[in-house]
């Protein structure tokens, strides 16, 4: 069988090359983790966020925040904001749990901005920056 074609890496803006299946180069390689995680739930029939529970605790979550977006709200400048999205502060797939402490009400933007951010960062700079977003228990 003839070698692969070598092709671009999928990481935006890396010109490295890569003959691997799942299109990251050597540099880039830790990402493709990420995929093989959301297959597997997938494949487990996991729909986590349908559930009974979760739509209790998103309640629980939301009513803490009374339906404003923390981010937005600790910022130096603050913004009172709708929120509309209950967030792992540490997703789940970096090692983040479900318990009440981990989840945090983020509007659209600040939610989405908090994804695309975090997909190559650690588990502590993580929480450095969105840590403070937890949701107070005792209140």
């Amino acid at each position: 069988m003839p070698a692969a074609i070598p092709k671009r890496c999928r990481e935006q803006g890396c010109g490295n090359k890569t003959t691997q299946r799942h299109g990251y180069c050597e540099e880039h390689a830790h990402l493709a983790s990420w995929g093989k995680y959301q297959k597997q739930q997938q494949r487990q029939g996991k729909r986590v966020y349908q559930t009974k529970e979760y739509k209790h605790t998103r309640e629980i979550v939301k009513t803490k925040a009374r339906c404003l977006c923390i981010n937005c709200l600790t910022q130096p400048k603050p913004i009172v904001k709708s929120g509309s999205v209950c967030e792992h502060i540490v997703p789940v797939a970096k090692g983040g749990t479900e318990e009440l402490s981990n989840l945090s009400w983020f509007c659209e933007s600040c939610a989405n901005f908090k994804t695309g951010w975090e997909k190559n960062k650690t588990v502590k700079a993580i929480l450095e920056k969105y840590g403070h977003t937890a949701i107070n228990l005792n209140s």
